[in-house]
């Protein structure tokens, strides 16, 4: 029986002790990991609008008109203190998983450009949405994301097989993208059309 409490004492002292450890670790390595994910978010919104532009980010939350799709954070995009845009943080639903991307919009409905965040798609098919190698026109070297680039949300369809080229064995995922991106488009659209002269 005083072994049994002894062992008790024991194991309960370590388990104290590894869980005051695993709370030092989480408390040095927050801020280097939240300074990692503040690095990577700067980059994606100067990735998809590209210029000498600041980035705002939005207290309101902007929704969607179809409910498949999840508008999360928004950025005014700004260029000499004048809105000239606006990047929206969008969830189209992949094969797999929600694929979050960042979608820069300009003012008149513009694509600027569109990053993936992350997405859980099958190697070497839906996964090649975001490889910079994979060209859906290897003779313009065109990746799947580059012809989202200067269409228009408002004008263009924005359907794989129309006017953007699905990627091979890779429907779903063509067609989350390209909704995804079409609604962030009319969203940052609806949202500068009030804001910006």
């Amino acid at each position: 029986m005083k072994s049994l409490v002894k062992f008790t004492i024991t194991l309960g002292a370590l388990g104290v002790i590894v869980g005051l450890l695993l709370v030092m670790v989480y408390r040095i390595t927050l801020p280097v990991i939240n300074s990692q994910d503040l690095k990577a978010l700067n980059e994606g919104l100067a990735g998809v609008f590209p210029g000498d532009n600041t980035f705002e980010k939005l207290n309101e939350t902007l929704k969607s008109s179809d409910q498949t799709i999840t508008i999360g954070d928004c950025y005014e995009v700004k260029n000499g203190g004048n809105i000239v845009g606006l990047v929206v943080t969008v969830s189209s639903p992949g094969s797999q998983a929600p694929i979050k991307m960042l979608v820069g919009v300009k003012k008149d409905g513009t694509i600027s450009g569109v990053k993936i965040l992350s997405m859980s798609e099958t190697p070497g098919l839906g996964a090649n949405a975001d490889n910079p190698t994979y060209f859906v026109n290897r003779d313009k070297k065109i990746t799947f994301l580059d012809q989202f680039t200067g269409k228009n949300a408002l004008k263009d369809p924005l359907v794989p097989k129309q006017d953007i080229i699905a990627l091979t064995g890779a429907t779903i995922t063509s067609n989350a993208v390209s909704k995804g991106v079409k609604i962030a488009g009319e969203v940052g659209y609806n949202y500068l059309k009030g804001v910006a002269p």
